[in-house]
């Protein structure tokens, strides 16, 4: 598996955690793209990041789970970037999203105690994200996994700047443009020629 270019040059979030930047970044909402678009693209995507066994498919309810939890995922990130907790729309989503998808206490490889996914196939599978996402949240590395403000990017980012402030994917590209539109809007709007 090839790893995606982050905007800007921005480094990929360390492992584990580049699991959950790139199961979120398999949708790019400007470039109307979603890498994972039928049950068939999320089980190749999924297999080959070893999640599914060879063979082992996605049906359409575990599609419709899969989609609901990039969109859930994706705005939790977005409200670490905006320094906001969720609101009960958003926490019900993930509460329900969440539920579908067992995850138990285990033992890591250090004998330190981590999360866990249970079940089998695609919902065994997308439930590994989602230990991965209460792992980063133990960690505090969560905090650092950042969806760009800019509406129409989502891109999701690995904030790794010593105070974890950025806000946007790339300041050069979504920055600047969503800086420069704000300009033109006031200098419009205040008769400026």
């Amino acid at each position: 598996m090839a790893e995606r270019v982050q905007p800007g040059g921005r480094s990929p979030a360390p492992p584990p955690y580049d699991l959950l930047q790139d199961f979120v970044n398999t949708e790019i909402p400007e470039w109307a793209r979603d890498d994972i678009a039928t049950p068939a693209l999320l089980s190749e995507w999924l297999r080959g990041r070893d999640l599914l066994e060879e063979g082992g498919g996605v049906g359409a309810e575990a599609f419709v789970v899969a989609r609901e939890l990039r969109g859930v995922l994706r705005q939790l990130a977005l409200l670490n970037t905006l320094r906001k907790p969720p609101d009960d729309e958003l926490r019900t989503r993930a509460d329900s999203v969440f539920a579908l998808l067992p995850v138990r206490a285990g033992l890591g490889p250090g004998g330190g105690v981590r999360p866990v996914a249970i079940g089998s196939g695609a919902t065994r599978a997308l439930a590994a994200i989602v230990a991965v996402a209460l792992e980063a949240q133990a960690t505090g590395a969560w905090e650092r996994l950042k969806a760009c403000r800019k509406e129409s990017c989502g891109w999701l980012f690995y904030d790794a700047s010593r105070n974890s402030s950025s806000s946007w994917c790339s300041m050069s590209i979504c920055g600047n443009r969503t800086k420069t539109a704000a300009y033109r809007r006031r200098r419009r709007g205040s008769g400026a020629r």
